[in-house]
Formats: C-alpha cells, structure tokens, sequence
C-alpha cells in the first residue's frame, strides 16, 4: 500500500499482440505475388484455348485463321509464356540474390498479355491479318517480361549465372519467332517462326530449368544423391537444336540433328542417376517426365530415318506432342504445383489425387501419340479425347490447387 502524502506511480502496459493484419480482397491476394496471377491467368487461358480448339475440331465452330497458327501461337507465347513468367519471376531473385519483383514491374506484363490474348481469341474468327494487331500486344508485354529478367541479371553480383544466361538467350529467340509469326502475314516465315519459338524457346526454357532444378532437389532430398551434369551439356544441345530448326524449315532431312539430340539427351540423362524409388511423389514424377525428351527425338529419329530408306513412317505431329504433353505439361503441373504450395507456407508434396492427375497427363500424351502413329483408328476421336482429358485434368487441378493463389 502506498503510504499517505506519497506519490503514486500507476503504470500502463500496453498490450504486446500485435494489431491484425489489413484485410484484403481475393483479387489483391491474387496479385500480390507474379507466381500467383501469372498461374491463374495460364490456367484460364490453357482451358479456354483448348477448348475452343476441341470445338473446331468437332466443327461446332470455324476458325477463320490456320488451325495451326492458332494452336502453336496461342500454346505457346499466351499459355506456358504465363507459368514462364511465373516460376521465373519467382525464383530469377533467388537464382541471382535480388529483391522480390515489384508489384508496379510485373501487373503491366499480366494486363499486356491477357488483354492481347482476349483479342487473340476474337480476331480469330476474323482473318490472320487481323491477329497481327493482338500478336504485337503480346509481343510487347513478353518484351517487358524480357526486360525484367534481364534487369535482375544485370544487378546481381552472383559470378554464376550460366543457367541465367541461357535462360535470357531462350526467351530472347522466342522474341524473334514471335515476330516472325508476325512478319508471315507478310511473307513466308511460318516454317521459322515455329521451329524456332517451339525448339530454341518453348523447349529449350523447360531443359534449361529442368537440367537446374531436378538434379538439385535430388540432391538436396536424397540422402547420398551427387549431381553429375555435363559442363557443356546445353551448348551441345542448343548447337542440335539449332541445326534441326535450319533443316527442317527449309525441308532438308534432319536425320543428323535429331540423332544427336537423342544420344546427347540420353547420354546426360544417364548420367545424372536420378533416384526415382528413393524419392517422394513431388520428385520422381518431374524424373519421369524428361524421359519423354529421348522418346520425342527416338520418334524423329525413326521417321527420318524411314524417309532416307524409302519407305516413310507417317508419325503427323507424335514427337512434337511427346515434347508439348508428355514432358512440358507434366513439368508444367508438376513445378506449379510445388510453387503454389511452397509459396503458401505449406510442405510441397504431391498426395494420391496429385499423382492420379500426372498419371493422367501420361495417358494424354500416349492418346495424342497414338492418334499421330495410328490416324486410321479414330484420329478424330483420338484428337477429341485428348482435349477433354487436358480440361478434366487442369480443371482436376485448379479444383485442387487454384483457390490458394486468393488466399491472403
């Protein structure tokens, strides 16, 4: 008790529970992070592309552009060009010791593109002519895209930036095939624009980042596990991949080129060791999905193969879809989904309904395969079949995995 005629001290502690943090709305979580809008945006975009597709090839609706420009661009430069974006706006900070990307850097890239990509899709029940306009609004968004990946490999002081560099020169040469998709409205560059966006872009960015990232989590999950990669291993295969865009687009066979990327490809996948029965589902169903690299080019091989001795095996586009469905989608799915959970505090992991849906994307592909080898047993069918497998599977894995891109 305080004594009469003293002074009383009353002290006041404030509270130390820290106030609650600012609500936000489901669209400013979504673009609170380039991973997270760039996903959404790739995933509604594969769906509605897809779709669209599968009714033309049921003819309940016609296209008044090339089927194939349709396709190849729209895959390419609107659908994986966005998980692109991404990964690698996610993890180039990472890879080279720099700040996180800034909000104000990337949304201009994300309106560039899917406002380009709606126009896309409206324009092509108009006229190629008329998907120039569109094409150069993506163009300018992918360049802007470009421009930020460089800027953080200019900035960083990390000495090895091998893996980034090639990277840049993939995503550089992908800016040429756009415009070469472009300029064919003019003059015939369709040939080029394909081989070079598809090979030394599209394909080229997943073997860069796989060859990276796999040996790296198996070694670093698996107890014993050393990474054995070739010091050269990309510059052999960007030097054959460069030889079969030149071959192929001016028609001469590329029986040497695609011999090459099959042995060079084989050789190093060998080589690294992968421990498929040691690792965990998240792990071993990325090893699986390179292997369809030696299983496209096996293809190539024997169809060019076949041509030389005279006697051509028709394979249509199988190889090029062992590639598109067999490897980058199981990539696709499988490194967006360890992003989705890992960025979200969560453990990344792939449960039975994860690896129900791989094995899913590894019936597609065979299906796809399939309908290229065998045209003459339901072709058609085989080609619709596909397409609803890719909108049940990402629609499975949206179902899954999309509503933690709108948590806080």
């Amino acid at each position: 008790m305080q004594p009469t005629g003293g002074l009383v001290v009353v002290v006041f502690v404030s509270s130390l529970t820290p106030p609650p943090p600012p609500k936000t709305t489901a669209l400013q979580n979504l673009v609170a992070q380039p991973h997270r809008i760039f996903f959404f945006a790739g995933v509604v975009n594969g769906v509605l592309f897809v779709a669209l597709l599968g009714l033309v090839y049921a003819g309940l609706l016609s296209l008044h552009v090339s089927v194939g420009l349709y396709h190849a661009y729209a895959m390419t430069f609107i659908v994986f060009t966005q998980f692109f974006a991404g990964f690698l706006l996610t993890t180039f900070p990472r890879y080279l010791s720099r700040p996180s990307t800034a909000q104000n850097t990337y949304l201009p890239i994300v309106w560039l593109i899917n406002g380009g990509s709606l126009l896309f899709m409206a324009l092509s029940f108009v006229s190629e002519m008329a998907l120039i306009a569109p094409m150069v609004i993506i163009l300018a968004g992918y360049v802007k895209l470009c421009l930020l990946l460089l800027d953080f490999q200019t900035k960083s002081t990390v000495t090895n930036k091998v893996d980034t560099t090639w990277i840049l020169r993939a995503f550089a040469l992908g800016g040429v095939g756009q415009m070469l998709f472009i300029a064919n409205a003019f003059v015939p560059t369709y040939a080029f624009a394909l081989g070079m966006s598809f090979y030394l872009y599209l394909f080229f960015v997943v073997l860069i980042v796989s060859q990276k990232m796999m040996p790296f989590f198996a070694a670093n999950t698996i107890l014993g596990y050393t990474m054995n990669k070739s010091k050269y291993f990309l510059a052999l295969v960007f030097g054959a991949l460069l030889l079969k865009v030149v071959f192929e687009a001016l028609g001469i066979n590329a029986l040497v080129a695609n011999s090459a990327l099959f042995g060079i490809v084989t050789y190093e996948l060998l080589k690294w060791r992968l421990p498929f029965r040691k690792s965990p589902a998240i792990l071993w169903v990325l090893f699986l999905s390179i292997w369809w690299v030696p299983i496209g080019f096996g293809l190539f091989v024997i169809q060019d193969m076949s041509i030389l001795l005279g006697a051509p095996i028709f394979m249509e586009k199988a190889p090029l879809h062992a590639f598109a469905i067999g490897y980058f989608t199981t990539v696709l799915i499988g490194f967006g989904t360890r992003v989705i959970l890992g960025h979200s505090g969560r453990t990344p992991k792939a449960d039975r309904y994860a690896v129900t849906l791989f094995g899913l994307i590894q019936i597609m592909a065979l299906l796809r395969i399939f309908a290229g080898l065998f045209p003459q047993y339901g072709y058609l069918h085989a080609i619709m079949t596909t397409a609803l497998l890719w909108l049940v599977i990402f629609g499975l894995w949206a179902n899954r995995y999309i509503h933690i891109l709108f948590e806080k």
